[in-house]
């Protein structure tokens, strides 16, 4: 390969073409190759590595324990941050040492599953549906009428799509996707396995001896490139679609209530629950197993850490914790008067 010539994906660079790949600076002798993106303690001399000395996207710092990793790690290269002290290893510095080795771990790892286009013998697709010429649908799908799978789409396995749902052009519903009917989703989205989209919100009216169903007829509206993981559930709105900005993230086991607004880059990890008419700004977080109570607001760049219950609105750009939740700085004087005082019980 000629050094004008790009890197081929998948194959092994030095840590030179490292460098230029992440648009980092070589830093030590690191001739490599190098073939693979690793943890710190099972990285090997053909292994990259990477760590940041500030604190993360919740705040928290690394702990003594991981810069000893750091300092341990048998790893050929590391990308790290200009405040990342490495002694003689050989590094390569960058701005995000996380985005870095996400961009390296794509070369190295990223091999996207190639599906054949085609409609599987066993596929049901009704008539009135539309399904273009180059989506893929696999064993046991099954497609409603006015449905639409749009080109370059892949229904891997089991997945059903609901009449007047639309599968946005390169997007992939693994095995046992619902999507309920009325959902739209935009282009490049990736649904992991046995998600539901669309399913009827939770609503309902007590009439003074029974619970009545309110019909939940809204939809889903999905952005481009979204992607939500395994076993979770998004409730469709009721007369008035629930909706998930461009480029939303969200984890496994995760709940969105009916009519809930999610603006672009919202991140919802492993079990996040979000009660119905909850609107999420632009870049908000909300951390492992935290909620939120319906009919309130998350600011643009707020943070919600873990396993807190969010009851009111959370201003942009705002962290909380705690059940309730609170301002962080007051959550950790919370927790710290709490201490005190247990000891001073004991």
């Amino acid at each position: 390969m000629s050094a004008a010539e790009p890197p081929k994906a998948g194959e092994p660079l030095s840590g030179a073409q490292i460098a230029a790949l992440v648009d980092g600076t070589l830093e030590g002798d690191a001739p490599g190759p190098f073939a693979h993106v690793r943890d710190l303690a099972s990285a090997t001399a053909a292994d990259v590595v990477f760590f940041r000395s500030g604190p993360n996207e919740m705040g928290r710092p690394p702990a003594p324990s991981e810069f000893d990793a750091l300092a341990a790690s048998a790893a050929g290269l590391r990308l790290v941050d200009a405040g990342t002290e490495v002694g003689d290893a050989a590094c390569v510095r960058v701005e995000n040492p996380g985005l870095a080795a996400a961009r390296l771990a794509q070369h190295f790892e990223w091999k996207r599953p190639l599906y054949a286009a085609g409609i599987h013998p066993s596929a049901v697709v009704e008539e009135g549906a539309t399904v273009a010429s180059s989506a893929s649908l696999g064993p046991g799908c099954v497609v409603r009428a006015g449905a639409t799978v749009a080109s370059g789409a892949v229904l891997v396995a089991r997945v059903y799509v609901g009449e007047d749902s639309e599968v946005g052009e390169q997007s992939i519903l693994h095995p046992g996707v619902y999507v309920g009917p009325r959902v739209k989703m935009g282009s490049g989205c990736v649904v992991q396995a046995n998600t539901s989209l669309g399913a009827s919100g939770f609503g309902y009216v007590w009439s003074g001896s029974e619970h009545v169903a309110m019909p939940q007829v809204g939809g889903v509206v999905l952005g481009n490139r979204v992607e939500i993981g395994a076993n979770s559930c998004i409730d469709a709105g009721t007369f008035t679609p629930t909706i998930l900005g461009d480029n939303c993230l969200l984890d496994n086991h995760v709940q969105v209530g009916h009519n809930c607004e999610l603006g672009r880059f919202v991140i919802l990890c492993g079990k996040v629950g979000i009660s119905g008419s909850v609107k999420i700004g632009d870049g908000a977080i909300f951390a492992g197993s935290s909620g939120a109570a319906g009919h309130i607001s998350i600011g643009p760049g707020a943070k919600v850490g873990a396993k807190a219950a969010v009851t009111s609105d959370v201003a942009p750009g705002q962290t909380v914790a705690g059940n309730p939740a609170v301002d962080f700085g007051l959550h950790q004087r919370m927790q710290a008067l709490v201490r005190r005082m247990a000891r001073q019980k004991s």
